[in-house]
């Protein structure tokens, strides 16, 4: 049976660019920048990315994220999709699927595993933990 292992905690800050109504949806870019926190190194790793999100007809948004962790020699590259469930309040309930890429050899390990990540974002605000799906 899979198991989850805590990767890391992501704390950023959002700023939204309207890209406008599409075929597939209104498309909004939110563009995040913030920091790394997790039991696989010491202190705090920048982060920046931008989820490419399509909010669809029910209201909720479907995401497509591209991420770094990290800097230098030592950056881990990220791929997610999701879905963004919008509540009651306008904050928005994550939920992705990740997959990695680093040329780091003291997390090569990454680039056979697959994640899942779980957050809120509010107010411009950007709270996601990341688990590793153990075998």
């Amino acid at each position: 049976m899979p198991e989850l292992e805590h990767f890391c905690t992501i704390e950023a800050r959002m700023s939204p660019r309207m890209v406008g109504r599409t075929p597939a949806g209104t498309r909004i870019d939110f563009a995040f920048q913030g920091v790394a926190t997790g039991p696989h190194w010491e202190g705090e790793r920048p982060v920046s990315g931008v989820d490419y999100a399509t909010v669809r007809g029910d209201g909720n948004m479907d995401l497509d994220i591209r991420a770094t962790i990290g800097e230098k020699r030592e950056t881990v590259a990220y791929r997610a999709t999701g879905v963004s469930v919008v509540k009651e309040d306008q904050s928005a309930e994550i939920n992705e699927l990740l997959t990695f890429q680093t040329g780091n050899e003291d997390l090569a390990w990454l680039n056979d595993r697959i994640g899942v990540a779980i957050g809120k974002g509010a107010e411009g605000q950007l709270n996601i933990e990341i688990y590793l799906v153990k075998r």
